[in-house]
């Protein structure tokens, strides 16, 4: 599920839309010039950094770090399509053990029919497991994982109402790691229905069954929300959901939690936007070993556009698991602070910290602070 977070949001089945955001004020004069290809746009992207990391992956010393990430987008409007291909690289010249490198690729294909929109979307990762992730297993060094991931969806519209079935099917692969090795079949039913205002009353079913290698770690979540989202144009974004979910392992006893998914969105000046996303779940999309928990978590994250071409942005993230079954519970504190000045169409510089934190009673706790300035070229 990170994938929504890192593709574009227009590549169909992935990307989630930042809902009301400086960041996608348009500016024309420092926005690329996309290339035309007989009505295929494509959008290439090189982007390299250079600083300093204190401790790469929490352990070890500190030392330099290079960042090298290409990549390129191509969108057919007329046929809903579209890709993305990207690479990433980073060398730690004084920590060779924990160097980083791999790719992510997606395809997506959107149908917009007269009372329902079809999306599918299927996608290949290949990354690393580090330390700075809740449930990961106690490493010194990063793990290799292939992730992939296929996922289609359905909004129906019928009336003020708006019915949306899901499905998606991930397998995830650890090099070295088998106990974690699974495939996960997730199923979801969103209602909506909007009386005529802004606000619309939503409904939210969701059913997960992850299995793994070893039998013994199989589980099935069942979950039920209800709430409301209400939207403005330009100013607001609001959803707010509340429930209670299920989790049946193969092996112990079945939990039952309250769950939330809030949302936030807000343009307080035309220069200035806050996001606040809050949860509280007993099945996450994102764990990485097979031991179950209880996840809360929030990330709240700022932009002000100071100057037309220059972005100010800030974000901090929580995240509390609370594992089934054992007093064990664990934290992971992450925050960061960037400049981004566009100088013209094709070149952008950046300056960034950022930090992680990870506190837990059974593993040692790590800590991580990063200096980065970069270049963008979009050619």
């Amino acid at each position: 599920m990170e994938l929504d977070s890192l593709l574009p949001t227009d590549i169909p089945g992935y990307g989630i839309a930042r809902g009301v955001s400086v960041l996608d004020r348009s500016h024309p004069e420092y926005t690329p010039v996309d290339i035309d290809l007989g009505g295929i746009t494509i959008d290439p992207k090189i982007e390299a950094d250079a600083g300093y990391d204190s401790e790469p992956n929490g352990v070890g010393a500190g030392s330099a770090v290079f960042d090298f990430n290409p990549s390129i987008t191509a969108l057919d409007a007329a046929l809903g399509l579209g890709a993305y291909l990207a690479g990433t690289a980073t060398a730690y010249p004084a920590a060779a053990g924990q160097n980083l490198s791999g790719y992510t690729a997606a395809l997506g294909e959107r149908a917009v029919l007269p009372r329902e929109t079809l999306s599918l979307g299927v996608a290949a990762v290949a990354a690393q497991e580090t330390s700075f992730g809740l449930n990961t297993i106690a490493i010194s060094k990063p793990v290799s994982a292939q992730v992939r991931p296929v996922r289609g969806n359905d909004a129906i519209i019928c009336g003020m109402v708006t019915l949306t079935p899901e499905l998606s099917i991930t397998d995830y692969r650890f090099s070295g790691e088998d106990s974690q090795n699974r495939t996960d079949y997730r199923q979801a039913l969103t209602g909506e229905f909007t009386p005529g205002g802004p606000a619309r009353f939503v409904t939210l079913l969701h059913a997960t069954e992850s299995r793994y290698q070893n039998p013994r770690f199989n589980a099935t979540t069942l979950s039920a929300l209800a709430g409301v989202a209400d939207a403005a144009t330009g100013i607001w974004n609001i959803r707010l959901l509340a429930g209670a979910a299920t989790r049946r392992p193969a092996a112990g006893g079945s939990l039952i939690a309250p769950v939330l998914e809030a949302s936030i969105s807000w343009m307080p000046t035309d220069l200035d936007s806050l996001t606040l996303d809050a949860a509280r779940e007993i099945d996450d999309p994102d764990q990485e070993s097979a031991a179950g928990y209880t996840l809360t978590q929030t990330d709240i994250s700022i932009a002000h556009e100071y100057l037309r071409n220059v972005i100010l942005t800030a974000s901090f993230a929580f995240s509390h698991a609370a594992y089934f079954n054992t007093p064990q519970v664990e934290s992971l504190y992450a925050g960061n602070a960037a400049v981004n000045w566009h100088l013209n169409r094709a070149l952008a510089l950046n300056a960034s910290y950022a930090f992680s934190d990870r506190q837990s009673n059974f593993l040692k706790a790590a800590n991580q602070h990063i200096f980065t300035l970069g270049v963008t070229w979009s050619p």
